[in-house]
């Protein structure tokens, strides 16, 4: 029993990490936090308080992604997941297409590599973000 909580120790403290750094993050943009959804200890999606901005903050190993995403200008929000021939999903994104000129951004919910080889909780996240973004 004692692995487990080892492991689960070890996983709280790099979510919570991850909400400060992503915390840090909006703070810089003047904005707060209203509502979050990590995965993996290293990604975390988030709407600020006054719903104006998505924030979407990723730390792999040494590289960082972080995102801000103006609301007012999303045009269009949808999933984009890639499978094989046995249906086996390989990369989940969830792609903004924006205003005004169709740019499209894409966060990188899954990909299969030698860590990640099973997709878990991203499919749920991805769903309800895509779902809460074109309301």
């Amino acid at each position: 029993m004692l692995p487990i909580l080892i492991i689960n120790r070890n996983g709280n403290k790099k979510t919570k990490k991850l909400i400060t750094q992503l915390n840090l993050y909006a703070n810089k943009q003047n904005k707060d936090i209203l509502e979050f959804d990590t995965w993996t200890n290293n990604s975390i999606i988030a709407m600020s308080s006054d719903k104006e901005n998505i924030f979407f903050y990723r730390k792999k190993n040494s590289n960082v992604t972080a995102i801000d995403i103006p609301v007012k200008l999303v045009k269009n929000c949808f999933l984009n997941d890639s499978k094989n021939g046995d249906k086996t999903i390989h990369t989940l994104e969830l792609v903004f297409e924006m205003h005004p000129n169709n740019e499209t951004i894409n966060l990188e919910f899954f990909k299969i590599d030698d860590q990640n080889f099973v997709i878990g909780e991203e499919m749920r996240i991805a769903k309800k973000w895509a779902t809460k973004l074109n309301y």
